[in-house]
């Protein structure tokens, strides 16, 4: 088990500069993160503990990476071609599945 990362370690990880994106917008994409990987997976409370497996820190690391690039894009369409016209941003993240999925929660009913 792995402590997550601080969201230091995350701005460096990702390469955002300080002048792109303040601590405060660093720290909600964080705290979101966190709270939702702790939902969709197996993992202790995101509150009082924060150790999470080895595949679910790299997953988080690419979940903080997807929200701060996503967040300059608040529609969720980039501008396409003029032959295919707006490109909607993908929701699935294989390498998220990937990481996540030995761990992911399985709901019935």
């Amino acid at each position: 088990m792995a402590e997550l990362p601080t969201p230091e370690r995350i701005r460096a990880w990702c390469g955002v500069a300080e002048t792109s994106l303040s601590i405060e917008d660093l720290q909600v994409i964080y705290d979101g993160e966190a709270a939702n990987q702790f939902w969709v997976c197996r993992t202790p409370d995101p509150i009082e503990v924060t150790e999470r497996t080895d595949d679910q820190i790299a997953a988080f690391y690419r979940r903080c990476a997807r929200a701060i690039a996503a967040k300059g894009v608040p529609l969720g369409t980039m501008p396409g071609s003029d032959e295919f016209g707006p490109q909607r941003l993908a929701s699935f993240d294989a390498e998220i599945e990937r990481y996540e999925g030995p761990t992911r929660r399985f709901v019935f009913g």
